[in-house]
């Protein structure tokens, strides 16, 4: 039975080693696929991670220029604002113009309008109480404007009040002050 013996001890021998060598190419496959699962994942993650790297920046530059579109419209209201101040100042300014460049400004005017036999000139109040019943030969009337003058020519009325003149050129002068004021 050594003979016997001997051939089952190799077939056992056979069969242990023939066994180690599943096992050990079963670990290898298990450590290949285990490599190759975790070498997927962290591409995986990678990318993801570049991804949310992108998305951060144009996050980031999205919010920059909103920012800077907002600062920009900011800063032109307040521009405007300021022009609209400087006209608003100009015409509280006019209203109190000395009795001297008021009649230079209304005589000058009067030079460019149709003078009719009935026309009737409107002044302000303090201009009125000095003009009297006349000025440059044209009847005033008994009524008043805040700044400036009209002249009535019967049922016309030529608006030459301050206000009207600045509102009329405003969109004009815009631009000068702007200038003025920003350069």
């Amino acid at each position: 039975m050594s003979n016997l013996d001997n051939i089952i001890d190799e077939i056992l021998q056979d069969a242990e080693n023939e066994s180690k060598k599943i096992v050990e190419d079963a670990k290898s496959e298990v450590a290949n696929l285990v490599g190759k699962t975790e070498s997927e994942a962290q591409k995986k993650a990678d990318k993801i991670v570049e991804k949310a790297k992108v998305e951060g920046a144009q996050s980031k530059d999205r919010i920059i220029s909103n920012s800077s579109l907002t600062a920009r419209d900011m800063v032109l209201v307040a521009k405007q604002e300021m022009i609209n101040k400087v006209f608003d100042l100009t015409k509280e300014k006019l209203k109190t113009l000395n009795h001297e460049v008021y009649l230079s400004f209304v005589e000058k005017s009067l030079k460019t309008l149709e003078i009719k036999e009935d026309s009737e000139i409107i002044l302000t109040e303090s201009e009125k109480n000095l003009a009297g019943e006349k000025l440059f030969g044209i009847k005033v009337a008994n009524e008043t404007v805040e700044s400036g003058f009209s002249l009535r020519n019967g049922k016309i009325i030529l608006n030459n009040e301050f206000s009207s003149l600045i509102d009329l050129t405003k969109e004009d002068l815009e631009q000068e002050v702007a200038e003025k004021l920003f350069s």
